[in-house]
């Protein structure tokens, strides 16, 4: 599955906020931690603040916090907020239209599969990801631990 680059950082940011979900986080604190470009994450955090799944606190010692707890917040709605195609109604190859009268072989099989990721991202909330223990995923510049 390939989420886009905006949805992997949406994931990353929110992993690393629900780390601590009750702090005020500024764009700086992030940007040290992921090393997300910051002109781009300063626009992702727009769009999460847009979704409601975050707010923006204005002033010298603002920043960003959860809008709701941790636990009701859902991958799905990260990557919902994000716009990523991954679970659009798109055709598996990658034809515009899909006939529906004569879909072909992959048709069903590939509607049931959107359905599954759904349901697994819609039920993981990103407190079940922070008790899952470490995530070197959402470590600086993208570099996996071990």
């Amino acid at each position: 599955m390939n989420l886009s680059k905006t949805t992997e950082y949406a994931l990353r940011i929110m992993t690393f906020m629900a780390d601590d979900e009750k702090k005020l986080y500024s764009t700086n604190d992030i940007y040290e931690a992921l090393k997300i470009p910051f002109r781009y994450l300063r626009k992702l955090m727009t769009t999460l603040s847009k979704t409601g799944l975050i707010e923006s606190i204005q002033g010298k010692f603002g920043g960003y916090k959860f809008t709701k707890k941790i636990k009701d917040i859902s991958i799905l709605d990260i990557v919902s907020a994000t716009n990523d195609s991954i679970l659009k109604n798109d055709c598996f190859f990658g034809f515009q239209n899909c006939a529906l009268n004569k879909t072909c072989a992959m048709h069903d099989k590939w509607a049931s599969i959107r359905e599954n990721i759904s349901s697994v991202l819609g039920t993981t909330s990103l407190k079940d990801i922070k008790e899952a223990g470490p995530h070197n995923f959402i470590s600086k510049a993208n570099t996996f631990l071990t």
